[in-house]
């Protein structure tokens, strides 16, 4: 222990020398910071839990990682916790935390941990500068992760971008690792390809982009894409899209690959995990049935047994609303170990599950193996989010009284249904994010639309309908005098903050409607579709 402890501070001293070299930290710079997590990064201290991964040894011990920091949200603030179990996950004990330089401008995240072929576990994870610039993939690895407090190996930057998915080992013995070109994501740059697929022929020591499959850039979100080898020898890559789930398949070891299709697997834009079994099945972690697609919940399990044409099954992991980012790993003796975060910016939770492949099989618990809901960790104090407003929201007090029933809702019609709560990105082509969520709609939805063009939706269940919209002399672009020709009427409640509250032109007013079976809404830049579910 005193060994890991010396090892982690010679690491922490070449770190702040690499840094000296700079006028400021950047990206490309060991991080600054290798240790317990106290004080300013204890679980005490945080506003925001974000993202998962999780690894298990033959010993029996497991690894959890995931990104947190003392503010709100995916900011400079974001850090890297590695957390251990000795018992099964029933107890967790936060061993190290990353930290490229505190208080920014450089953040860490996305990690992710896998146990390699040789035995070790590796450590990864993203560092990125202002907003998301000069992304790269770091790791460290450690020979004995049976023990509580390894010790790690320096901090090796492997290649530009993000790796936020596990890599597999190929039928030929090559290590194949999902890396995305974030920088042509973050640009929108028509031509790249950027879910990568990168590999290491020397188990580790050297790493190259042999391939990479090409999103379209009117559907590229994060990629965050995963490979399967199949039996025939094609590579499969799932990438998450702003409609779901897409794929690409490669005929020539990763080196070439078709473009990104719509998959058959219904999918909310959101991560999800695949994964090849001892039996040579596949395990499928995604949001809701294989016949619908929901929002961020209904986290079940599914199984294939023909290389992911068809599944069966759907074992419900946790059915609230909130929860995202599986990743797991099974057992020698057959367990399947899963993690994911729940409410990140809330209850702020990072779960574990376990069960086996006869229980997601057959869609319920058959076996005694199956524990759910199993807390790894809670974040809680930090610096909770004070909207800077320049004037005073208006309190519509002119408005309709606020009517919640009878609740209609809206068609899908493809968009992903998510909470009306604070973190929730709010469109699909912008990153912004829900700033302020009043009382008064603290148990509603909204329907994550494009930001720009005319938009049509129909009302599923009649009932009361409500779009969020500025009004006109806070915005150009507002739809109130759209809306109220087609009769929706103004609430008396007061302007929300919706993002970016610092400038009154995001300032919402809530319009609402009782509206037939079948009508149809349509609106154009900008509004946002709200209901109760």
């Amino acid at each position: 222990m005193k060994q890991s402890h010396a090892l982690l501070l010679a690491i922490a001293l070449l770190a702040c020398a690499a840094a000296s070299a700079h006028a400021g930290p950047a990206p490309s710079d060991p991080p600054d910071y290798f240790g317990p997590a106290t004080g300013g990064r204890a679980a005490t201290n945080r506003t925001v839990t974000v993202a998962p991964s999780l690894a298990a040894v033959p010993n029996g011990r497991l690894w959890s990682t995931w990104y947190a920091g003392p503010t709100p949200g995916e900011d400079k603030n974001n850090y890297v916790v590695l957390a251990t179990s000795g018992d099964a996950g029933r107890t967790w004990t936060e061993t190290l935390v990353i930290d490229p330089d505190g208080t920014g401008p450089v953040r860490a995240f996305d990690p992710e941990v896998w146990l390699d072929p040789e035995g070790r576990l590796w450590l990864f994870w993203a560092q990125a500068g202002g907003g998301n610039k000069d992304a790269g993939t770091w790791a460290m690895v450690n020979g004995n992760p049976g023990a509580e407090n390894p010790e790690w190996s320096a901090p090796r930057l492997l290649a530009p971008g993000v790796m936020m998915c596990k890599p597999i080992v190929l039928s030929d013995g090559t290590w194949a690792f999902p890396i995305s070109d974030w920088e042509g994501r973050r640009l929108k740059t028509p031509g790249a390809a950027t879910a990568g697929f990168w590999v290491s022929e020397d188990k580790g020591k050297t790493f190259s982009r042999r391939g990479a499959a090409h999103v379209p850039v009117e559907f590229r979100e994060y990629d965050e894409h995963m490979l399967i080898e199949r039996h025939d020898g094609t590579l499969w890559m799932l990438v998450r899209t702003n409609y779901g789930i897409g794929e690409s398949i490669s005929k020539d070891g990763g080196r070439t690959w078709t473009e990104v299709v719509p998959s058959q697997i219904p999918h909310t834009n959101s991560r999800f995990f695949i994964s090849r079994l001892q039996s040579g099945n596949l395990l499928l972690l995604k949001h809701g049935s294989m016949d619908q697609r929901t929002g961020r919940s209904h986290l079940m399990a599914f199984i294939s047994t023909d290389d992911g044409h068809s599944w069966e099954g759907g074992l419900l992991l946790d059915e609230r609303a909130g929860i995202s980012y599986p990743d797991g790993q099974q057992t020698g003796d057959g367990s399947i170990h899963v993690t994911y975060d729940f409410d990140r910016t809330g209850e702020r939770q990072i779960f574990f599950a376990t069960f086996r492949e006869e229980d997601a099989r057959a869609g319920a618990a058959v076996t005694d193996a199956v524990r759910l809901r199993q807390l790894v960790s809670k974040g809680s104090g930090g610096q909770p989010p004070e909207p800077k407003r320049k004037g005073q929201p208006r309190d519509n007090a002119d408005g309709a009284r606020l009517i919640k029933e009878p609740s209609g809702t809206f068609e899908p019609g493809g968009y992903e249904a998510a909470p009306f709560s604070i973190g929730e990105r709010l469109f699909t082509d912008r990153a912004y994010t829900v700033a302020e969520d009043p009382d008064a709609l603290d148990d509603a939805m909204f329907l994550r639309v494009p930001l720009e063009g005319e938009k049509q939706l129909v009302c599923r269940r009649p009932g009361m309908l409500f779009l969020l919209t500025p009004q006109l002399d806070r915005n150009k672009d507002s739809q109130a005098e759209q809306l109220e020709a087609k009769g929706f009427q103004k609430v008396a409640m007061a302007e929300i903050a919706l993002f970016a509250p610092g400038n009154p032109r995001n300032w919402a007013t809530l319009y609402q409607k009782e509206v037939v079976a079948g009508e149809s809404v349509s609106f154009g830049q900008w509004a946002v579709p709200v209901f109760r579910p």
